[in-house]
Parts: structure tokens; sequence; C-alpha cells
């Protein structure tokens, strides 16, 4: 038989992937797409296969271990899409398959060590304390390298000594793989009515139960009716009166999630925006801006349009900025298609991901709502993208890929010939240029339904006032309250305080890793780092002078609902951000009390601004509304206006009049006039003007270069070989303009010294042939301990 290869890329900082032999008896199973267990050095890692070919001119090639799936997860198109991702954003292929499929559901192999014979005589007879100490922690089943040396971490030379034992043949190491597998549970079916002695209390509840239920009820609903019932059942087994099995339990995250709608007849906005998409469906390639204001509607066209998507056959992708917006259209979409939606995001537990990843996989799920990575599940026969609130920069990953969402999914619709919705009350200014230009078919929801009005919006100058709020929010926050209604304000600042003074010797306590004031939270009496998570006890005094004159400057949402709890100590209060919903299900809970109207005051960050339907809020506070204002970011005021209008946009969606109050130092600044007269196309317009001036998106193709690393004398000597590399391979191309490299905002986060350069071009191949080069240059001349970034700008690629 003649033989057979397979390119294999894994998820390892290689630029090709590589190739791997195919033994005789997994030749019939082998197919591109599919994962395969390879060898690695010492490692088993998962791959996925990109090629098959029936020779190679390598040599030493080792055999596959496994074919891991029976059908392929990706074809040749979303190979192409994968590829395509793999250049743009300058990382391996294989980093980029990987995303395909959770940790949980990839085999994962670790050094196991276990006991010789030798090893288990030395722990009767040998005289050494630190050699039996280690041999006893292995024991008789051994232990996980991993496990093993963080047992005994507080023993420094640990690791050399498994080494000496090993050599010494006391203990031996095996590679060994760990998955994740199926949970299963029992369940329990009455077969037929007994009489029990009556001192037997546990079985007769267990017989009244399973009546009551008629038919298979879970041991682990059994146990929270009748409380531990074991050796009741195991009792009736014998009696031959109930019968048990073990079966396949899902761990849905949607299991506790009720359905929520009702059918609603579209507005004639709607309509006409339902019935292009319809076209789009049956055309291919077509990608939209569904441009509405807020309580338009959007969610309804988004739902009619996945309808029909798949009545066609197809399925469908609705993607969301952030964890906390998945739930309602989750809900929305089991009300509509029960048993075929699933969620994917971060927050799911190991078991919850790969149980839907699973489901997934065995086309078992119609509809998958998540956050940007949901953009890469194996979803088959994809119809329809949905890009929900397209403007939010939560769709860009900070993290190796760094790529971002909304421009994937055009480039992965366009590719699988599908429909893509950009939706926003605020879109982006790329989006806005793009469709102006013709490349987005623009839909129009310029009115809110039901009849109701936008709220009116009012600017209050700061530079008048005293203290965190304002005479006039305060003002109409008593009437608000006064009627029965509710409020929200709106501060896109954690904490209590962004930082204390030292009036004496003008001290800030700063963060030891990054080159930031460290942030008080009050309430946990900690001093925190919002970058780094790092944290310290707040002390009274200061660390350098000793004095306590100390001053909190600046305000975030802690700060904030102290300052309402004085004034509105009657009503109750609700604070929703990072800090107050850590724990799983708190998010839930809080935005319960708030549609119930337990809450009067609802306050929080960007978490309540968007997304959310509240129709009994008529006031809306921005305490801050130059916050994000004065970033060093071209997009600043893009930024500042999308925030303020998303949320303004959660007053007077109930029908009632609502106004909005924006609390600012500058209300002469365009942006705020804009906002005032929710003139959003009037501020785009003049937004990209700006921006051609400046040779910034959409009008250039941005990258930063960042050279980043520990030693600030090795970054800074590879800054200074980037700014010549840079400028070198600059002068070779044409409409290549290089600022830097400097000092980035922090210069120093998470340990890490920083500089980077900003690379504008003309268009994307010449950025992308511009960063190519640099990069080549740069691999095997910068200095060891030093890593070179690539962050590619979001310019919503078509």
């Amino acid at each position: 038989m003649a033989e057979l290869f397979v390119d294999v890329c894994v998820s390892l900082p290689l630029a090709d992937g590589l190739t791997y032999r195919v033994p005789e008896e997994l030749k019939d199973t082998v197919a591109v797409g599919k994962r395969v267990l390879v060898p690695v050095k010492s490692r088993k890692i998962t791959g996925y296969i990109t090629a098959i070919k029936k020779d190679t001119e390598l040599e030493g090639i080792r055999d596959i271990i496994d074919v891991l799936d029976d059908a392929p997860l990706f074809d040749q198109k979303r190979l192409s899409f994968y590829r395509w991702l793999s250049s743009y954003y300058f990382v391996p292929l294989g980093e980029v398959i990987s995303l395909i499929s959770p940790p949980s559901a990839e085999p994962k192999s670790f050094r196991h060590i276990l006991l010789t014979e030798e090893g288990r005589r030395y722990l009767k007879e040998g005289t050494e304390e630190a050699v039996k100490e280690v041999l006893l922690e292995v024991g008789t089943r051994g232990k996980s390298l991993a496990a093993l040396l963080k047992a005994l971490k507080h023993k420094r030379t640990v690791r050399s000594l498994v080494e000496r034992l090993k050599e010494r043949g006391l203990i031996k190491e095996e590679v060994r793989l760990k998955t994740l597998k199926e949970r299963k549970e029992l369940i329990v079916r009455l077969k037929g009515w007994v009489d029990v002695h009556p001192r037997a209390v546990a079985q007769r509840r267990v017989l009244e139960c399973l009546k009551e239920r008629g038919g298979w009820v879970s041991a682990g609903e059994l146990k929270k009716e009748c409380g531990n019932v074991r050796d009741a059942v195991s009792a009736l087994i014998e009696k031959d009166a109930v019968e048990v099995k073990e079966v396949v339990s899902i761990r849905d995250p949607l299991s506790d999630t009720d359905p929520y709608g009702s059918e609603v007849t579209p507005t004639v906005e709607q309509k006409h925006a339902i019935d292009e998409i319809k076209k789009g469906l049956d055309r291919g390639f077509s990608p939209y801006l569904l441009w509405g204001v807020t309580g338009s509607g959007k969610t309804l066209v988004y739902l009619k349009a996945i309808e029909e998507a798949l009545k066609r056959g197809k399925r469908a992708l609705f993607l969301v900025p952030e964890i906390a917006l998945t739930l309602k259209p989750a809900a929305q979409l089991i009300h509509r298609f029960p048993g075929k939606v699933a969620i994917m995001h971060s927050s799911l537990s190991e078991g919850e991901r790969f149980d839907t990843w699973q489901r997934i996989v065995r086309g078992e799920v119609d509809v998958v709502v998540g956050t940007r990575s949901a953009l890469f599940v194996p979803l088959k026969e994809l119809g329809i993208i949905i890009v929900d609130e397209e403007h939010d920069p939560s769709y860009k990953q900070e993290e190796s890929p760094r790529y971002n969402a909304r421009d994937c999914a055009l480039v992965l619709a366009k590719t699988l010939g599908a429909t893509v919705v950009l939706g926003s009350a605020t879109p982006s200014v790329e989006t806005f240029y793009n469709a102006k230009r013709g490349r987005l078919g623009l839909l129009r929801l310029e009115r809110r339904v039901k009849g109701a009005r936008l709220p009116d919006i009012e600017l209050v100058d700061m530079s008048k006032e005293e203290g965190l709020l304002s005479k006039r929010l305060v003002e109409l926050m008593e009437g608000c309250l006064c009627r029965g209604e509710q409020a929200m304000l709106f501060l896109n600042r954690r904490g209590f305080s962004n930082f204390l003074l030292c009036r004496n010797c003008g001290y800030v306590p700063r963060c030891p890793n990054c080159t930031v004031s460290l942030t008080l939270h009050r309430k946990e009496g900690l001093l925190r780092c919002h970058y780094c998570e790092f944290s310290k006890d707040v002390s009274g005094l200061c660390p350098q002078c000793g004095g306590y004159n100390i001053k909190l400057p600046g305000a975030g949402t802690e700060r904030l609902e102290e300052e309402v709890r004085r004034l509105f100590p009657e009503a109750e209060l609700v604070r929703i951000d990072r800090d107050t919903v850590r724990r799983r299900g708190m998010l839930k809970e809080l935005m319960e009390r708030v549609e119930s109207k337990k809450a009067q005051i609802l306050l929080g960050t960007q978490m309540v601004s968007k997304g959310h339907h509240f129709p009994d809020i008529t006031l809306v506070g921005v305490v801050a509304g130059d916050v994000s204002l004065n970033i060093a970011d071209f997009r600043s005021a893009e930024r500042t206006f999308q925030l303020i209008l998303q949320a303004a946009g959660r007053a007077g969606r109930g029908g009632r009049p609502a106004r909005v109050v924006v609390q600012t130092y500058m209300p002469e600044h365009p942006c705020f006039v804009h906002i005032k007269r929710h003139d959003y196309e009037g501020f785009l317009e003049e937004e990209l003007l700006s921006r051609k001036d400046a040779h910034y998106p959409p009008y250039r193709r941005l990258a930063t270069l960042r050279v980043e690393g520990t030693s600030e004398k090795k970054v800074l000597k590879a800054a200074e070989l980037l700014k010549g590399v840079c400028q070198k391979v600059a002068c070779s191309l044409k409409g290549i303009e290089v600022l830097g490299p400097a000092e980035p905002i922090p210069p120093r986060l998470r340990g890490k010294v920083r500089r980077q350069a900003l690379i504008k071009a003309q268009d994307a191949k010449a950025l992308n042939r511009f960063v190519h080069t640099v990069k080549t240059h740069l691999e095997g001349a910068k200095p060891a301990g030093v890593s070179l970034v690539i962050d590619v700008d979001p310019v919503l690629s078509l």
C-alpha cells in the first residue's frame, strides 16, 4: 500500500504546520478538517488536518496517534477563511484553527510520576528524609508532575530532586492523556407499587414521588425532593418496585432560562428591513447595516431574519459584544426555536462548553448566541450572521490572535456566501463610511416602536456646580421617584476613587506592574489595579511621609452609590458593574430587580448602557460625560458619543416622556452639541472630515508594532532596532507613514516595558506587505526576552 501523509496545524508558535505519516489502520479515517492526536517532542497534542498528500521530501516523519473526529469540523471554504485571518492578523495558522474547539474538548497530555519497585523498597528502608517525602507524596497510585510540584512547592529544589530520583530509578514517568468526558447520571422510574413497612418512610416518599411524576426522574431531582434516598432506592430495586438506568446528562447553561417573547406585528420600517434581508438570503453574500435608533425594534428584525434563514435549511449565528447581553436574545430565540438554541462564551463552565460544543458538532443546534469567540464554532450550513452593537470595541480581542469579530464576520460570510447584518443605533465611523459608499446595504429604523419618543437631552455645565450630582439632576430624580418611575445613572468608571493623593507630599499609590495609579475600592478595603488586578490593603497613613491628609480625587460607581444613598435613603438602588456581578447569576438577579420595579434607581457602568429594555426608566443621568473624551485615542469622540447615546437610549422606552441629563465640563464641544440634537449622522460627517485630514481610518489602514519585555534596557534596544527597520522598509514601499516608536499608554503593563510604532498605510495590501517585511527582519535580530506584538486596527474589511 502507498504511504499517506498529512499536514497538521497545532496551537504552537510555528509559522508552518507539521507533517505526519498516517499508519495503515487510520488511512480510511483521515480527512481535511478532522482533529488528530500527534506527538510533538515528548508531548501528545491535538492538531487539525489541513492537507493530505501521498509523498513528502521530509525525513524522520512520525505517525499520527489517533483521529479524534467522525466528521470534519471545517471544509476548504472555512480553511481559506482561517488562512486569511492568519495572514491578515499575523498569527500562526494553528493558533487560529485552535479557536474552533474549547480547551475542554481537546485531549491533553501530562507527565505522570509513579513509584518503581526500587522506590517502594526505599520507602521502607531508605534514610534520606527529603527523598522519602517526595516518594510518599507520589504514593501508590502515582501523581501528575504538576500536582507533585504544587504539593511540594515549599521545597525550592523539588524539580531537580524529581529528576535525580528518576536517574536513581526510584520513580518513573509516563505520558498520559486527560480528556473531559460526558457527564452521566442515574434516572429512576416506578415499575409497580409495593407495600412497604410503616417505618420505611424514605421508601414510601420515593414511591409517592415517582408515582406523582409518572415517568423517569433523575436521581438529583429525587434527592432534592426526598432527601438522601440512595439506600431506599436500593431496597426498592430489590423489591422490583423501581428500575434504574444510567444516561448522558447534558450540561446546558440555558436549562434554567425561561422562553421569552410574543408575536409582534412588524412596523412598516421593520417589514422593509426584513424583506430586504430575505432577498439577501436568496442572493448569497449580502452585507447589511441595520441602523436603528434605540428602541426601534432591531431585535425583531434579527429574529425574523433568523427565522427566514432556518426556513431555507440554513443555520444562524447571533453575536453580541458582552456576556451580559447573551441571555435576552437567547430567551427570545428559545421561544421561537425550542431545543435548537445554544450559547457560547468564556464564562461557561468547562463541562457546559464541552457539551454545548458537542451538540453543535452533532448538528443538534440551529442558532448559536455568543460573544466574539462564538464566531469560530463549527456551525455547518451557516446562512446568516447577526452582529449586534457592531460598533462596540469589545469585538476586538486584546490577546493573540488579535482579531476583530465584526470584520471577521464579514469575511466569513463572504467566504461562505452567507448574509451578515451589522446592527447598531450608533454605527462605527468605518461602517457608516462603507454604507455611504454602497458596500453595505443600508436599512434604517428611524422611529421607536409603539409610538415612543426619543428622550429630550439637556447638558449641564459642571464648572458651575459642586459635588458629584448637579442640582438639576437631583431635582429631576426627586420628581421621577415621586411619580413612581425609575431613574438610571451612568458612570463608566468603577471603584470609589480612581486614585489617592497625599496632600502633604504628593504621593500617589501606583501599581508595581503597570505605570498606573491604583483605584480605591473602599468596601473591600483595597487599592486595585484595573489592568493586572494587583491589589493591596488601604492604609489611612501616607506610606511615604506618614501623613494622614489623604485626598480622594475622581469618583467611581462605588462613590456614586454612596452619594445617591445619602440623597435618597428610602429608594431601592441597584449597582451593576464588574465588582457587583463577580458571582455567577448575580447579573440576572440584579436585572430582575430592576425589571420588576423592586429597584427605583439603577446605577452602573457601560454594562447597563446597551441592549437592555427597561420600560419604566424615564430619567437617565450621565454623571461624567467627559471621562472617555480626553483619552489619547483618535476614536475618543466617537466612543463618547456612542456611550452617551446608548445610555440615553434606556430612557422612555415604555412610551412615557423621558429626559436625559449629560453632565460635562465642555458643553460647547461638537460631540455634545450633536448629542443634544440626537444628530449622530451629522457628527459622523464631521468626524469623517477630520479623519481624512489626519490620515486616519477609514481613509488609511493602521497597525501598531509593539516591542515588550521585562528588561527596559533590552526593550529600548529593540525599539531602536524597530525604528531603523521601519524607516528602511518604508523607503522601499509607497504610501507608508511610520510614527514612533514611542511610549504607549501605559508604558509599563503587567510587568512588561513597552514601546510601539504606529504604521499608516494607504490600503490593506501595502500594510500587510510592510508589516510582514518588518517582522521578518526583526525575528532573528531583536534581543532575547523581547517579543514583537502586532495589532491591526479594526477597519471593516470588505
